[in-house]
């Protein structure tokens, strides 16, 4: 990464996208911020018990923070604030399938979005979804948020009709290496296969039927569409997620109360 235009403090509101530990004391924050974009900062001595913001820095948090930037890639962050409009999101990680869904998106928009490029809407729509996982949880929040984010990036695949021929039915798989769904004659060895539910539903998602598609029940065609997302997110990064492990875990364990 080339060195900053500028140095010296400055302010944002940010949602935490992920951390991990620096030597004893000291954490490194990723963060979304609304006006400066991703974020890489140090929070120094926040592992310590007495630290004056470390709790308000967990994944998810919505905070206003204040940093110092350098001429390095890491900036400083001297202060982390919850205020008016800010949320630390607490309900999400008090219930495991809802944190794993929040780490999901984190994790989603933290492979896809560039260091100190501002992408506002980017940070409006994240934020959106995690409310939505604590007012309005869904069998889709996943799913669809994996879908619009990856249409926002300008990657999502075609769900219109085929991408190959434009055959608009008898729609079978989807050719992510392709872009787009494909009918039956058209449809390479690699391509996932689809029923007309999933389909449905995709086009609901990507074409004004958003609340339509999250007020659905969980079923074959939700699981389906929230794997498609996932697969679609690792074709374009070339790397695996690991949240959606978290997920299948959760879905897969008898105790379903935590």
């Amino acid at each position: 990464m080339s060195a900053p235009d500028w140095t010296g403090p400055y302010r944002d509101r940010a949602v935490v996208l992920r951390t991990y530990r620096l030597g004893e004391a000291d954490r490194i924050v990723v963060l979304l911020g609304q006006h400066h974009g991703k974020i890489r900062g140090v929070a120094k001595g926040v592992r310590r018990t007495r630290s004056r913001f470390g709790s308000r820095l967990e994944p998810g948090s919505h905070v206003d923070v204040s940093l110092w930037r350098g001429r390095g890639d890491l900036d400083t962050i001297t202060g982390a604030d919850s205020s008016e409009g800010t949320e630390q999101f607490a309900a999400l990680r008090a219930d495991l399938a809802s944190f794993g869904r929040a780490m999901a998106m984190l994790e989603a928009v933290d492979r896809l979005t560039l260091e100190r490029t501002p992408a506002p809407e980017l940070y409006d729509r994240l934020l959106r979804g995690l409310r939505s996982l604590v007012t309005h949880p869904s069998a889709l929040s996943v799913g669809a948020f994996l879908w619009r984010l990856a249409e926002l990036e300008g990657i999502a695949p075609d769900v219109g009709g085929c991408v190959h021929c434009g055959a608009a039915t008898g729609l079978v798989a989807l050719d992510i290496a392709g872009g787009g769904l494909t009918c039956l004659p058209c449809r390479p060895k690699a391509a996932v296969a689809v029923d007309g539910e999933t389909v449905a539903v995709l086009r609901g998602i990507l074409s004004g039927g958003l609340a339509e598609a999250l007020a659905r029940p969980a079923s074959a065609a939700t699981a389906a569409v929230e794997r498609l997302g996932v697969a679609v997110l690792e074709q374009h990064t070339e790397r695996r997620l690991r949240a959606p492990a978290l997920l299948d875990a959760v879905a897969a364990s008898p105790d379903r109360s935590r």
